[in-house]
């Protein structure tokens, strides 16, 4: 099998991203630096990608639901040392890759897979996944603040709306959204003159949240 389709299927990246990483010199077989094009044994060759060690002849399909906490980044690696949603993780699972990404300062759940199909689907915006979120605001809630979420509010990107907002209480609100620009939900209350104090993500398409706590995880299968 050529190596950047044996990785590609193992870490969930595109062929394109693991030839870029063998070009930069980040993949290892047997001790040697892998080059473009090359062949690997699936019975017994050893493949270290960024540092990580690939298992060859593991093509089983993983897919992990976490609670990513507070202070922790959706992804795989950090150049500054920060804690990662991987470190959340056992062994085993190092090879996953997040399924789109959840602010540092937010909190819930967060999909991962070795499925390229399935982290495509869950992130790219043809598919329009639905996200929901309960979001505690710093001010009472507006009409204004409501009325402006659900036709929509000027962003760098255009125009930032959410598919459905209900207020919970004199400052918090259930909302889902499909877009999921960067801090969309933080940026557009800041437009609205209000702050999050407090977004947890409840529910990414048809996977809920349920009743788990912050660094819990459940293998999942989704159809």
């Amino acid at each position: 099998m050529r190596i950047n389709a044996f990785i590609a299927g193992q870490l969930g990246l595109s062929r394109r991203e693991v030839d870029r990483k063998i070009s930069d010199g980040k993949v290892f077989v047997d001790g040697k630096q892998a080059v473009l094009g090359q062949l690997v044994d699936e019975s017994g060759s050893r493949v270290v990608c960024d540092g990580t060690s690939v298992a060859l002849g593991l093509s089983t399909i993983h897919t992990i639901a976490l609670y990513k906490p507070v202070a922790y980044l959706t992804t795989r690696h950090d150049p500054q040392c920060r804690k990662t949603v991987m470190d959340l993780l056992p062994s085993r699972y190092q090879m996953l890759k997040p399924a789109g990404r959840l602010d540092y300062d937010s909190e819930g759940l967060v999909l991962l897979s070795n499925d390229g199909k399935f982290i495509h689907e869950f992130t790219h915006p043809k598919f329009m996944t639905e996200k929901q979120y309960e979001v505690y605001f710093s001010s009472r809630l507006s009409i204004e603040l409501l009325e402006s979420f659900e036709k929509g509010v000027r962003l760098d990107e255009g125009i930032a709306t959410v598919d459905r907002i209900q207020q919970t209480s004199d400052y918090s609100a259930e909302l889902v959204i499909h877009q999921g620009w960067n801090r969309q939900i933080r940026r557009m209350a800041s437009y609205c003159d209000n702050e999050v104090v407090r977004l947890i993500r409840t529910r990414v398409g048809k996977v809920c949240l349920d009743d788990m706590s912050p660094g819990d995880w459940n293998e999942i299968s989704y159809t």
